[in-house]
C-alpha cells in the first residue's frame, strides 16, 4: 500500500537505460522543500532496471579480478560494531516528539532524554546523538552521548535556500559532520564541538550532480575512512530526471570522486532502483566495503568497484506482497544469510516484518512477524535479537524477538511513552 506521510517525489520512478550521470542541467524552479517523510501520495512506483555507472577495467597486471573505481581506507561506518543501546525517537505526528534510550544490558528504558521537532531523523557519530529537525525545522540538536547534556541547537541554513531540508549526518574520520539537505547542493560541515554560531566550518558541493531545479536531492549519507557517500534522486516536481545514484566524495580533497573518467563529466554509481533510503554493512565482505541499500529492493553495492546489483529482486519481494515503496527499513543477519524487511503490509501504517532467505539460488520472502504499527525505520538487530518499534494504538512499545528460535520467539516487550518512530542502535 502507498504510505500517506510519503512525499509524491517518493512514489514516482521509471524505468531507464542511462549508464551513467554526469553534470547537472541548467537551474529552473523544481522540486520544493519538501522531507522525504512528509507529504501526500498518489502513485505507486516501477522498479528501475539499468547497468551500473561504471565499466571497471581489468587489473591484468595481478589477478585479473577489475581494478578498484575508488580506493577505501576504511571500513564504511553502518553502526556500531557492538550496540549496548537504542535511540528511539517516538512521534505519532500530532502530538510532541521526544526521544528516549533504551539500556541493552538492562532493559531500562530511559524516558524523554530530549525533545524532538515533528519531522525528524537521529544520528549517532563522535560520541553524540544527533536530532535532525527536517522540513520547515533546519535544526540539530546535539546530545552528550554518556550525560545526553543538550549544547545550544544549531540552526542549519544554506545561502540562497529558504528550507534546506536536512536530512542525514556521516562524521568523517575527524570527527567533523557532513550534513545532506534535501533541497540544496551543499553539504554543509560541522565542528559540533564548536558553538553554534561558529560550528560551521566547510561545505562541500553536490552542483555537478544537480539536475536543472539546482539541487539533486540528497538523502542517505555514510562515510568508509576518507571518501563520503551520499545518495541522491535527482527529482524534478518530484519526477525522476533519470536514476538514483551514490556520489563519492573525497574528504581530503573535498572534491567527487569519479568512478568513470572515461566519460564526460563526474560520473556516480547508478542504482538499480528509486530513492536509496537505507544503507547496512554486507557482513558478507570482510572488508567492510559491500554495502546493501534499501530502494525497491535490496541492492548489493560494491563501493571499491562502482557497481550494483539485485541481493533481493522486487519481483521477489511483489511475491509476498510488498512492492512500491511499501519498504520501510530493514536489519541483517550477521552471518549474511538473511534479511528481515519492515514493510506496509495493508493500509498505512499497517506494517509486518517479512523474511528473506539471501544465497539461495531462488530468493524467497514470507512474512515473519504480522499485525505490527509502523510509520518509519523502526527495526535494529543486536545479535540474534531483533527489536521492532510497535505503535499500536493504545499499547506503543519496543517488541524483541529470539531469532535463534525458529520460529522467533517473542521475549518481553517494552513500553514506550509514545509511538515508537525510529531506531538507532548506538554504542
Amino acid at each position: 500500500m502507498l504510505r500517506p506521510t510519503l512525499p509524491v517525489l517518493l512514489l514516482l520512478s521509471a524505468c531507464h537505460t542511462n549508464t551513467g550521470h554526469g553534470t547537472g542541467d541548467s537551474a529552473e524552479a523544481g522540486t520544493t522543500d519538501m522531507s522525504e517523510s512528509t507529504g501526500e501520495t498518489s502513485q505507486t512506483s516501477a522498479p528501475t532496471t539499468a547497468p551500473t555507472s561504471t565499466d571497471a577495467t581489468t587489473d591484468t597486471a595481478t589477478t585479473g579480478d577489475p581494478a578498484p573505481v575508488i580506493e577505501l581506507d576504511a571500513p564504511c561506518a553502518l553502526g556500531p560494531t557492538t550496540a549496548t543501546r537504542l535511540a528511539i525517537l517516538t512521534n505519532n505526528l500530532m502530538d510532541p516528539a521526544s526521544v528516549h534510550v533504551l539500556d541493552l544490558a538492562s532493559n531500562k528504558l530511559t524516558p524523554d532524554i530530549a525533545p524532538a521537532p515533528a519531522d525528524s531523523a537521529l544520528a549517532w557519530g563522535d560520541g553524540k546523538l544527533v536530532i535532525i529537525g527536517r522540513f520547515g525545522f533546519n535544526s540539530l540538536d546535539i546530545l552528550d552521548g554518556d550525560t545526553w547534556a543538550a549544547k545550544p541547537t544549531l540552526m542549519v541554513s544554506v545561502d540562497g535556500v529558504a528550507d534546506p531540508n536536512p536530512q542525514a549526518l556521516a562524521f568523517g574520520p575527524d570527527g567533523r559532520a557532513h550534513l545532506t539537505a534535501f533541497a540544496s547542493a551543499q553539504l554543509p560541515v560541522y565542528d559540533l564541538d564548536l558553538p553554534a554560531a561558529e560550528a560551521k566550518v566547510d561545505a562541500l558541493s553536490l552542483i555537478d550532480f544537480a539536475d536543472r531545479d539546482g539541487s539533486p536531492e540528497p538523502g542517505l549519507a555514510f562515510t568508509c575512512g576518507e571518501a563520503l557517500f551520499v545518495g541522491v534522486q535527482r527529482l524534478v516536481n518530484f519526477n525522476p530526471v533519470d536514476l538514483s545514484y551514490l556520489v563519492a566524495m573525497n574528504l581530503g580533497t573535498g572534491e567527487p570522486i569519479d568512478v568513470d573518467p572515461s566519460t564526460p563529466g563526474e560520473q556516480a554509481i547508478a542504482l538499480l532502483g528509486p530513492w536509496p533510503k537505507q544503507a547496512r554493512l554486507d557482513p558478507a565482505d570482510p572488508s567492510g566495503h559491500t554495502i546493501l541499500v534499501l530502494t525497491s529492493g535490496i541492492e548489493r553495492v560494491d563501493l571499491a568497484h562502482g557497481t550494483s546489483s539485485w541481493a533481493v529482486d522486487p519481483t521477489v519481494l511483489a511475491a509476498a506482497g510488498v512492492d512500491g515503496f511499501d519498504p520501510i527499513g530493514f536489519s541483517v543477519a550477521a552471518d549474511a544469510t538473511s534479511i528481515d524487511l519492515l514493510a506496509t503490509d495493508g493500509d498505512y501504517p499497517a506494517a509486518a516484518v517479512f523474511r528473506v532467505r539471501l544465497g539461495e539460488q531462488a530468493p524467497s520472502a514470507h512474512k515473519l512477524i504480522p499485525g505490527l504499527t509502523a510509520r518509519d525505520k523502526a527495526i535494529e538487530r543486536v545479535g540474534e535479537l531483533l527489536w521492532v518499534g510497535d505503535a499500536a494504538p493504545g499499547t506503543p512499545r519496543l517488541r524483541s524477538f529470539d531469532l535463534s528460535e525458529d520460529p522467533p520467539v517473542e521475549t518481553d516487550p517494552i513500553a514506550t511513552p509514545g509511538d515508537p518512530y525510529l531506531l538507532l542502535a548506538i554504542p
